[in-house]
């Protein structure tokens, strides 16, 4: 299964903020270069999550964002769901020759389970999580011994 990019960027943007929290706002010019991703996409990304209530801007010369919800508290099910669109049963085909109707509810129902358990797994991953799991590999070749 692939994430869209809009996951991918979204997770990136609240993991980037995660990171930063310790200052007052983090500008999305800053996001853009650490992150590689286009200001204007950025922006464009930002609303859903703020939208969603994970973030507070703050406007201005001096504004930025940041996180309004512990990194503790940000599942990546939860950022999934701002950006995928559910996938619904979908429509029923004219098709009803034979068995295919059926066929297409085994289908819908393998397909919902497997998203269930998708979902259960990523509920169990934060933000956190992935901050301390970054952080480690930034320092993995430093010199200095901060995790063992």
């Amino acid at each position: 299964m692939k994430l869209v990019t809009q996951v991918r960027y979204g997770i990136r943007i609240l993991l980037d903020l995660a990171m930063n929290q310790g200052k007052d706002v983090v500008q999305m010019s800053d996001i853009s270069s650490r992150q590689n991703i286009s200001l204007k996409y950025l922006e464009q990304l930002i609303r859903p999550i703020k939208d969603a209530g994970f973030v507070i801007s703050k406007r201005g010369r001096k504004g930025g964002h940041r996180l309004s919800i512990s990194p503790e508290n940000i599942t990546l099910a939860q950022i999934v769901r701002i950006f995928e669109k559910e996938y619904g049963p979908g429509e029923a085909d004219d098709d009803k020759e034979g068995y295919s109707e059926y066929q297409d509810s085994l289908i819908r129902k393998a397909w919902d389970e497997a998203r269930t358990a998708f979902y259960e797994r990523l509920d169990k991953v934060t933000l956190a999580d992935l901050s301390i799991d970054t952080t480690k590999k930034l320092w993995s070749d430093s010199d200095l011994l901060i995790f063992g």
